[in-house]
């Protein structure tokens, strides 16, 4: 039996203090974001991996939302600005483009 994403993605994470609902959430919004951005109905394997992947990132930017550079005693943090290259090239490989209609069509 195939893992659900939210299996995969626990998976991933070190003994994260989120509830499985919050993590729900998360996959929820994230593959929204996935399938808008590339103008599927529905996630194949490789979206799913891109998901997963997302959603890591996400959960691990949980209260440091926004935060560009920290330093502390010579310890410096950054955080990436967008997608890794690995899912970008993913999204991209699986990017649909839209039908594009005319409004006035159907007028006669």
């Amino acid at each position: 039996m195939a893992e659900t994403l939210l299996e995969r993605l626990k998976a991933r994470l070190d003994e994260n203090e989120l509830s499985d609902g919050k993590l729900q959430e998360i996959i929820d919004d994230v593959t929204q974001e996935v399938l808008s951005d590339t103008n599927q109905s529905e996630l194949n394997l490789q979206l799913s991996s891109a998901v997963v992947s997302l959603s890591v990132i996400t959960v691990n930017r949980i209260g440091t939302e926004g935060l560009a550079s920290e330093g502390y005693s010579g310890v410096s943090t950054s955080y990436l600005d967008d997608v890794p290259p690995r899912v970008a090239s993913i999204l991209n490989a699986n990017r649909r483009l839209g039908v594009w209609e005319d409004e006035d069509e159907s007028i006669t």
